[in-house]
């Protein structure tokens, strides 16, 4: 089950795997909108709520803010909402940006998330052998099928407790000197061969590593194009880049390529538009 919240005052969406984180979230984002609704007084701190006429004061700022928090939560509890999916609000398809470093909880968490709603998974990536462990640790069986399209000669060297022989399981191996079209053609291809054998999940991990790699107008044509491409097959398609590692210029451009972007906080995950 994972709870979503929408703030009636602005863009901003939050998600989490529990009511408690989801709470915690809330109640950050409530303050940025009523900090100022806490005032020093003296030598104590008074706040006052923008919702009802309820108040109180404290002689330390941080009992004031943490009861003030709360006070508003329980404002907003009931616009809390459960047993929801991070991307219902796409349908289930399209293109999600996920904003968190590539091999951390908040990605880990992301990937179980978007993943689970598919019985076809394919894997743009540089990690096949974390990918395949994370189906065996994750999920109580594995999909229908599993595509693994990756440069690596021996993408699954070390794995234990899988045989591997008796999974659906395909590796397809990409040259590491091909370009980003030959990449698009690559996964149009897998795309055609599974998109009417059930729903598609594509995680594509590697979006650091062309950013850096190639031109930005170049990945941005790419992009448009790959997006689309998984549009018409009705994939769900995840796309993984760590924030810090770019300027917040291009974070800016490429953000309004897809249809929604999430900043993984744990297993929080939170939208501002």
């Amino acid at each position: 089950m994972v709870y979503r919240w929408r703030c009636p005052h602005c863009d901003f969406s939050s998600w989490a795997a529990s009511r408690e984180q989801a709470a915690e979230s809330v109640k950050s984002h409530l303050l940025s909108h009523y900090h100022g609704n806490i005032r020093q007084e003296d030598f104590s701190y008074r706040w006052s709520c923008p919702y009802c006429e309820g108040e109180n004061h404290h002689h330390e700022r941080d009992e004031a803010v943490t009861e003030f928090k709360d006070h508003l939560f329980g404002h907003v509890d009931p616009h809390l909402k459960p047993d929801v999916h991070l991307a219902d609000g796409i349908d289930r398809t399209g293109s999600i940006l996920v904003k968190a470093p590539l091999e951390s909880t908040g990605a880990n968490g992301a990937r179980i998330h978007l993943l689970t709603p598919a019985n076809i998974y394919i894997f743009v990536t540089r990690d096949p052998k974390q990918r395949i462990e994370l189906i065996r640790d994750q999920f109580s069986e594995w999909p229908a099928s599993t595509i693994v399209i990756t440069t690596k000669s021996q993408p699954f060297s070390g794995v234990d407790g899988i045989d591997l022989e008796t999974i659906p399981l395909e590796i397809v191996h990409l040259n590491k000197g091909l370009g980003l079209s030959s990449l698009g053609e690559t996964v149009s291809r897998v795309l055609s061969e599974h998109e009417s054998t059930g729903k598609i999940s594509l995680e594509f991990d590697i979006l650091s590593e062309i950013i850096k790699k190639f031109e930005v107008q170049d990945v941005l044509q790419f992009l448009r194009g790959f997006t689309a491409r998984c549009d018409r097959s009705d994939a769900l398609s995840h796309y993984y880049v760590n924030p810090k590692a770019q300027s917040e210029s291009v974070m800016n451009v490429f953000e309004q390529l897809f249809d929604l972007q999430v900043e993984a906080k744990g297993l929080v995950f939170e939208s501002e538009g």
